[in-house]
This record gives structure tokens, C-alpha cells and sequence, in this order.
């Protein structure tokens, strides 16, 4: 969990740097992690243009990672529609606006 670890701590202090609770930011996995973000900016869900990605070296390690801030930090996201070929290796996260109602689709297949 070498990697895991170190990628945990970038996304940390990216969430410590813009501020609020675990719950106030959404993880997911992507192919291609600008889509997502970019529809969730178009929708109005991200405040403050406050989103990042990171590549990983795997799908194993992004849904790693991802499953952490999930079952233990309780942030926000949804990984049921990750595609069932486990392609998906690049981590979005993005901190939501106050009007957040729904999620993104998360690497289509």
C-alpha cells in the first residue's frame, strides 16, 4: 500500500488546503477524469473551481484509494458505475457546492 499511502496524503492535504469536512467532497474514478469534473462544473456542483485528478499506476490502487476516503473518511462519491473492465486508473475529487444534488457519471464504459 506504498503507493496508496502517498497518494492518500496528496488528496489529504489537498482537502485540508480547500477547507471543510471529508463529506463536503466527492471522490470517483475516471479514464478520463476531466469529463467528470468538467460536467460537474457545468451542473454548478463544484464551489470555488476546487477539483483536482491524479493518475495511478492501476485501477487497483485508484479504487483503493478512493474506497478509503469513502468507508473510513466519509467523503461523498459513487463507485457503482466504475466499468467492469477495471480500466479506470485516475482519481477526481472535487469539493461540492452547497447545492449538490446528484452525482456525476463516473467512468462510462
Amino acid at each position: 500500500m506504498g503507493n496508496e499511502k502517498h497518494i492518500i496524503a496528496q488528496i489529504e492535504a489537498y482537502i485540508r488546503q480547500g477547507g471543510g469536512e471529508y463529506g463536503d467532497w466527492y471522490i470517483g474514478l475516471a479514464n478520463n477524469p476531466i469529463d467528470p469534473i468538467t460536467e460537474a462544473s457545468r451542473l454548478h456542483k463544484v464551489q470555488n473551481r476546487r477539483f483536482t485528478y491524479i493518475e495511478t499506476i492501476s485501477h487497483q490502487v485508484a479504487k483503493s484509494v478512493a474506497d478509503y476516503f469513502l468507508d473510513v473518511c466519509g467523503t461523498d462519491g459513487d463507485l457503482s458505475d466504475i466499468d467492469t473492465r477495471h480500466t479506470c486508473r485516475a482519481l477526481y475529487i472535487y469539493k461540492k457546492a452547497a447545492n449538490f444534488l446528484t452525482s456525476p457519471e463516473v467512468c462510462p464504459a
